[in-house]
């Protein structure tokens, strides 16, 4: 919506988070990178998304003047192509191909293009909920979950300027990712929806091998969220039990992929969402 030229005006962003399971808002002040205010929404077996959100986000919290760009991550099946080999008009076939169980019918395959890595996420999004956001926000963009979240590990990869291997965890949300390089390039990305460590170090240790990883010179990398005071004892299991196994092994936070910045500290935005919007800065 436009500015009025009032000079109490503070442009601020809305971010929304769609998943199977319900959506979330947050509304950042993108000049001091900080969170306004930030809700989760359930939703029950039965109920429209669609509808649920159209009467949320019609909210004055979430739809006026202040707030210029909507972000929306869209958390479903997602799968990777080389981008020299994306073509647009192929894209549903492909994605439906990966994922027959898809209803082409009531989803719309999306896509989003990482450059950087060379590398084009497919996603599907419901045809419906993009309708209500874009009535409300006809200039929102759309991204595939972890789009972001894989971009920014790159440039921590390629900041390490060395020659190891490393394998990429990333614990939130009751789940894992796990993420691995190869020349500056997108080797491996999957999702493993688990908090037990015991999954964690079964799904982990399956992919190191896969990978070829040599256990005692590549690098095991576990990163959680900032401050991560309700995960250090899973940590320290994990440390432990991957320590029988593997040679190096590191813990980052969140703070260590955007240092300096606030909004990394904010416990409230999921891991996915504080990549998109921090890899803005």
């Amino acid at each position: 919506m436009p500015a009025t030229g009032s000079k109490s005006y503070h442009p601020l962003s809305l971010s929304i988070r769609l998943r199977a399971d319900g959506f979330s808002f947050f509304v950042c002040d993108p000049q001091s990178n900080s969170l306004i205010r930030g809700e989760h929404f359930h939703i029950e077996d039965g109920e429209s998304v669609a509808l649920r959100l159209q009467h949320e986000i019609a909210r004055s919290d979430y739809y006026n003047r202040q707030i210029e760009q909507a972000f929306v991550l869209v958390d479903t099946p997602s799968t990777h192509v080389p981008l020299e080999e994306f073509h647009r008009g192929e894209a549903a076939d492909l994605y439906h191909f990966t994922f027959s169980q898809t209803d082409s019918q009531t989803q719309r395959v999306a896509y989003t293009i990482l450059p950087e890595l060379e590398s084009v996420a497919l996603y599907s999004i419901p045809s419906d909920v993009e309708e209500v956001i874009l009535q409300y926000y006809p200039m929102a963009r759309f991204f595939a979950a972890r789009a972001m979240l894989t971009e920014r590990l790159l440039h921590l990869h390629e900041d390490m300027a060395d020659q190891v291997a490393r394998l990429y965890v990333c614990l939130y949300d009751g789940r894992i990712d796990v993420i691995a390089f190869a020349d500056n390039h997108l080797r491996f990305l999957n999702t493993f929806a688990t908090t037990k460590p015991a999954n964690i170090q079964y799904f982990v240790l399956n992919v190191w091998q896969m990978l070829g990883l040599d256990p005692e010179d590549d690098h095991l990398v576990l990163i959680t969220e900032s401050p991560a005071t309700d995960t250090e004892a899973t940590l320290t299991v994990l440390q432990q039990g991957f320590g029988l196994y593997l040679r190096h092994i590191d813990s980052l936070t969140s703070d260590d992929l955007f240092p300096r910045v606030p909004l990394a500290r904010e416990r409230q935005i999921p891991f996915d969402l504080k990549a998109l919007l921090l890899n803005r800065i």
